[in-house]
């Protein structure tokens, strides 16, 4: 069981080291994109560094971008520290020194003149005599590792090779312990060690100089084995003393505390599957930024230069000015679009941030079921609400809650198509608020009902489903803390059960 498990972390962490290289390459190969693009001296232009950061900055993926001579001083700088870092000297910087030798550098973490915690991606021309560089965004680098928090004690980060932390550790911590500095011995591929209580899945990054360290307590791993071991001590010491008249019972209980521990170990073995899974996605994501987003930044510049020529332009004189002004803003319009689609991807590969506020379940429900009203009565679709009056407000994220609900409806008008009725319902079951979103559609083959929030998994016809709505809900519903579930209704069609916390602000303040 516990080699099962490691291997599972391996390949979790295999997935979560190609999609950090993968991010780290798409940033360098973004500035040397633009060194190609662009000469030193239009670069050392304020006014065109700002506009070419204001295009590759769309996905807040950097916070600045400076041009720095050869002496190690700003030529030019475009970000929030301005004030503080035009005009000094990089010349003795350790990441200057090793960008103008290899030509390029991420650098570790460090504080610099800002006095906070970043790290740079650094290139440099050819001849040596100029640096781009650009600060990466540190709150998304960080989120690619908080995904692999998994229970309460699992812990993700990333070390260079001192030991000192370059992302933060979950519990605070800012260097390896002692006993952890032989994880720094290298290794080929992803290592499993057991160090003390925990087990170490670790594997290097940027040339060997990061190592990238997930770590669980080995007790929290194998809880459900100890707790079955113990179980069948405890009966075994039982057996010894007790009557053969009650040897029947218990025999019942130990098969139903064993199926326990199984549909334990299962549930954990389910999230360890989601959990690559959503890896998987956000490498894929991360792959479609680096190979889309740069070319289509690179068209919105160019389209905003031949805007820019077109001003300059007399009208009167130009038989075709308005059609060509007409295709340059079809350009603009139709790469921001693709870029729209590209950054609702890229969410995936990153940790949720809710935005908690006061939410009446009821009132949400209520203003969705709006929206689809007319819909619904041009296809006589009849929806029926049936919600629990005393239903308290709770605090949660009222804007994510409302996307589950779109997408649920949108589902099931989909389903039934023409003709049917979808019933909408909420109720208290302890300390959980319970909503059933049920439909009179065709309902899902039981074969279809485990894929169900798969990424990209659909059962709608070829071009009418991208297979993200469910993932989405799935996504949105377990970072609230509740649980969704999808089942057929023994009458025909699907239901799809929601259940969330009640959580008050006098709970958050505990």
């Amino acid at each position: 069981s516990l080699k099962n498990t490691s291997e599972a972390y391996e390949r979790m962490v295999t997935n979560r080291k190609l999609g950090i290289s993968l991010f780290l390459d798409n940033q360098r190969d973004m500035l040397t994109k633009l060194m190609g693009l662009y000469s030193y001296d239009e670069l050392k232009e304020q006014a065109k560094l700002e506009k070419i950061f204001a295009t590759v900055t769309g996905e807040g993926n950097i916070v600045d971008l400076g041009v720095i001579d050869a002496e190690g001083r700003h030529q030019a700088y475009v970000g929030p520290y301005r004030e503080i870092l035009m005009g000094k000297e990089y010349k003795n910087e350790p990441w200057f020194a090793d960008v103008m030798l290899k030509g390029k550098n991420i650098s570790d973490v460090f504080t610099g003149y800002r006095e906070v915690p970043h790290f740079i991606v650094a290139v440099a021309d050819p001849q040596k005599k100029w640096i781009l560089r650009a600060t990466v965004n540190s709150e998304f680098f960080n989120s690619l590792l908080q995904s692999v928090w998994i229970g309460k004690t699992g812990d993700g980060f990333i070390v260079n090779r001192g030991g000192k932390m370059q992302t933060p550790s979950r519990f605070g911590e800012n260097y390896l312990s002692e006993g952890e500095k032989q994880l720094l011995a290298y290794h080929e591929g992803t290592a499993v060690n057991t160090i003390g209580d925990y087990m170490y899945v670790s594997t290097w990054l940027k040339n060997r100089e990061w190592l990238l360290v997930v770590k669980e307590r080995t007790d929290s791993i194998l809880a459900i084995f100890y707790h079955a071991r113990n179980l069948d001590f405890l009966i075994i010491a039982f057996a010894a003393v007790i009557v053969a008249s009650i040897a029947a019972l218990l025999v019942n209980y130990i098969v139903n505390r064993l199926e326990e521990a199984d549909r334990q170990k299962a549930a954990m073995d389910s999230q360890m599957l989601q959990v690559e899974k959503m890896a998987s996605l956000g490498i894929m994501a991360a792959g479609v930024a680096h190979e889309v987003n740069n070319p289509l930044q690179l068209i919105m510049d160019q389209a905003g230069w031949v805007g820019e020529l077109l001003d300059e332009e007399d009208p009167k004189s130009m038989k075709n000015y308005d059609e060509y002004r007409r295709s340059v803003t079809k350009i603009k319009s139709h790469v921001g679009r693709a870029s729209d689609v590209t950054h609702r991807l890229l969410g995936f590969s990153r940790k949720m941030e809710n935005e908690k506020a006061m939410v009446n379940i009821n009132s949400l429900i209520e203003e969705v079921v709006s929206f689809y009203k007319n819909e619904a009565s041009n296809k006589n679709i009849v929806i029926n609400k049936n919600l629990q009056d005393d239903i308290p407000t709770i605090m949660t994220d009222g804007n994510q809650i409302q996307q589950v609900f779109l997408n649920l409806l949108n589902n099931s008008i989909d389903a039934i198509d023409k003709n049917g009725s979808i019933d909408v319902s909420s109720t208290l079951e302890g300390e959980n608020i319970i909503l059933k979103f049920e439909d009179t559609g065709p309902g899902i083959k039981p074969e279809l009902v485990e894929k169900l929030f798969d990424p990209f998994f659909t059962t709608k016809p070829p071009g009418k489903g991208t297979g993200l709505g469910l993932s989405i809900c799935y996504t949105i519903i377990q970072s609230l803390g509740g649980t969704i579930d999808i089942q057929n209704r023994k009458e025909g069609g699907a239901v799809v059960a929601i259940k969330l916390p009640i959580v008050k602000p006098v709970n958050l303040l505990k």
